[in-house]
């Protein structure tokens, strides 16, 4: 630091720069802290807005204005019905298959969904009702990576925990394994599916992005799980919900710890309550949502804007300090020159002020 130039003004004028820089500083932090403070307030709102859109109070208006087709409660009951036809034609298929009649009562070995607690959940709008997750998608864990996947005949790009942040799915940096045709046919990812981060630090675990075909051909590793809704569940909705569940801290609350690394759980996050409108409402929240949702970011843009240019401000103002630009100068201050001459003659009487030490000093007080 001995080796670095530095520019001296005249006692009068650092005077004067001080009291500018302590003014001009002053100004700006308080402007930092109001945008900051913006920052915080529209992070807050965000959160706010996903609670309405999952409560029925960002479409309160909207219900009043329409009917719809078909409400919640008769929604969840089709889409109930829609899994149990298909899993019985399913196992029609595999008796089909192996040459077998289907077996007195077959149909009672169907796992039914466990409906529910509502008893403790808020009372949802009118035309709502309570469904599970597991009820409303299927939810899989993705396939584990091991040393026999590194390499094979049919190498398919995989995204990973990595690859999946708030509402955005990033594959600059994507790797590949073997994934058998069944395995591939079980994980691959269609666009539309939610994906969410099984294994994350606890502030963000759970955090969800829609897979919109970012990859023509993709699978997913079991530090994710995919979320693939069922017909009449918008996965923007229930995107919406899984936000809402992320900031607010219902999956930090199921999340469990190992090793620093909290895990959601498909099993877990399957049994989670989902709150469930019409088909016709679930669009009016998403068309509303992401509205209200774009402002807000262009708004935060502009915030990070103006905060970036605030640091860029302060770089000139310091520039300006120390270039002799910020305030005037006065012919009538002591010149610099005369003060670093000062500054040295004092620095000579004191080096010539002290007092001997040596072999002189030690004798004197042998004696």
């Amino acid at each position: 630091m001995r080796q670095l130039p530095l520019f001296v003004a005249p006692v009068g004028e650092q005077t004067r720069i001080v009291a500018k820089l302590e003014e001009l500083l002053s100004d700006l932090d308080a402007g930092v802290a109001e945008l900051k403070a913006a920052q915080k307030k529209l992070a807050q709102y965000r959160q706010s807005l996903l609670k309405a859109a999952v409560s029925g109070d960002l479409t309160a208006e909207w219900r009043q204005r329409n009917r719809p087709t078909e409400t919640g409660a008769q929604l969840l009951e089709r889409i109930l019905a829609e899994r149990r036809a298909r899993w019985e034609a399913g196992q029609l298929a595999k008796f089909e298959a192996q040459g077998k009649t289907p077996p007195k009562d077959w149909q009672k070995k169907y796992p039914e969904p466990v409906q529910s607690d509502t008893a403790e959940l808020p009372e949802l709008p009118e035309g709502w009702a309570w469904a599970r997750i597991e009820q409303m998608g299927a939810v899989q864990l993705g396939r584990q990576r091991a040393p026999q996947f590194h390499t094979g005949p049919n190498m398919v790009p995989y995204l990973r925990v990595a690859n999946v942040f708030e509402e955005r799915i990033d594959v600059s940096d994507v790797m590949e394994m073997h994934f058998s045709e069944e395995d591939e046919a079980a994980f691959k990812l269609a666009a539309g599916d939610v994906l969410l981060n099984e294994g994350q630090s606890l502030e963000w675990v759970g955090r969800p992005a829609i897979f919109r075909g970012e990859l023509p051909r993709a699978c997913f590793t079991n530090t994710l799980v995919r979320f693939r809704a069922e017909s009449g569940v918008l996965a923007e909705y229930a995107l919406a919900v899984f936000l809402h569940y992320m900031h607010s801290g219902k999956f930090r609350k199921i999340a469990k710890i190992t090793t620093n690394i909290a895990h959601l759980g498909a099993g877990r996050f399957g049994t989670l309550e989902f709150p469930l409108p019409s088909v016709e409402e679930q669009l009016e929240i998403v068309r509303v949502l992401r509205e209200l949702t774009d402002e807000a970011q262009r708004q935060g843009a502009a915030i990070a804007l103006a905060l970036k240019q605030s640091s860029t401000q302060l770089q000139n103002i310091l520039r300006a300090a120390f270039s002799g630009q910020l305030v005037p100068q006065d012919p009538n201050d002591e010149p610099a020159s005369a003060l670093l001459e000062r500054i040295r003659d004092q620095r000579g009487a004191q080096a010539g002020a002290k007092k001997p030490r040596g072999r002189k000093a030690k004798e004197t007080s042998h004696a």
